[in-house]
């Protein structure tokens, strides 16, 4: 090791009296290795002290701090995490070791500052809430401000949603989604969460006092971003199972208004042009077909063969009725 490494305050396990009856082992690759990674010398020493608790499989406080200073070396490392989780199941059953599990969660909270979207963490994270913590306020308090700091972090949306699913503590949540879009608008993993929330305390299909709640709760959104993509598909998956023609045959009439207000937005147009398909008739139908040219020649061609799909599925469809 260099001196240069030792001057950083790093005392190599060697010369740590409590880890003297451990002997390291080498990584063996082989005696002509083809591309060998320039590994630090403290990077070594701790994998080389590792690799030898993992062959004797000792499990101990001592091999709790080992592991810590590997994940620091590489989050990444699922052996390391995994072994640490066999670890800790191990000295829960040990009488005569007492470990306070609040300290690995502040070690996540803190590794989770720096690396917000590492895999292997949140997995950890999961584990221990599961088997020690339970259903606690704390988690859900920590997870806003990860979701406050980053609203499209995929792992906290995920581990925040088994939580949800798990313990049944849906108090607060649509207020969460409401301080999120009022953040932006347009973040569609918010929009997804809502929609996660209604669909787990609701059955589906939707009874239509909650659509139509939910319906104005979006067009709220879409009166102040009509080409947002997100309250519309948003919109689309409350009906989700029944016909919009059939449940809510008076959302047409609010549909075309917007038609005429947001021209060039492709969203209502193609939700019109679905209820028109639902009513099945040979004016609907027709009308249909007139979106569908709208939309490829005007107001969307990037999606032309898109539309011009709709348009002769619907033809076929007119013509059953002709």
């Amino acid at each position: 090791m260099s001196s240069s490494e030792e001057d950083d305050g790093y005392v190599p396990f060697s010369k740590r009296p409590e880890w003297s009856d451990v002997k390291p082992l080498t990584q063996d690759d082989g005696p002509h290795p083809i591309c060998p990674i320039l590994y630090s010398e403290v990077f070594k020493d701790k994998m080389n002290y590792f690799r030898a608790i993992l062959k004797s499989k000792e499990k101990s406080l001592r091999v709790l701090d080992l592991l810590e200073e590997v994940i620091q070396e590489n989050p990444s490392n699922y052996t390391i995490w995994y072994y640490r989780r066999e670890v800790l199941k191990a000295i829960e059953q040990d009488e005569t070791i007492e470990y306070d599990i609040q300290q690995e969660m502040n070690l996540l909270n803190d590794m989770g500052e720096t690396d917000p979207k590492n895999y292997q963490i949140w997995n950890h994270r999961r584990f221990i809430v599961e088997k020690y913590i339970g259903s606690d306020n704390k988690e859900k308090e920590f997870l806003s401000g990860v979701l406050l700091e980053d609203a499209k972090n995929y792992h906290a949306w995920s581990h925040r949603q088994w939580l949800l699913k798990t313990y049944c503590d849906w108090n607060g949540e649509l207020a969460l989604v409401d301080k999120l879009l009022s953040l932006d608008h347009r973040n569609n993993s918010v929009w997804n969460h809502r929609f996660f929330v209604i669909s787990n305390l609701n059955q589906s299909p939707f009874p239509f006092s909650l659509i139509e709640r939910e319906v104005e709760f979006a067009f709220n959104h879409i009166r102040h971003s009509p080409n947002n993509e997100s309250p519309w598909s948003y919109l689309k998956g409350l009906f989700k199972g029944q016909k919009i023609s059939t449940i809510y045959p008076s959302l047409l009439d609010k549909l075309l208004e917007m038609k005429s207000k947001y021209i060039g937005c492709s969203h209502v147009n193609s939700i019109i042009l679905d209820i028109y398909q639902e009513q099945n008739t040979k004016i609907s139908l027709e009308n249909s077909l007139n979106i569908c040219k709208l939309l490829s020649e005007t107001i969307d061609p990037i999606h032309k063969n898109y539309w011009n799909f709709k348009y002769n599925t619907i033809s076929d469809q007119l013509k059953l009725i002709n």
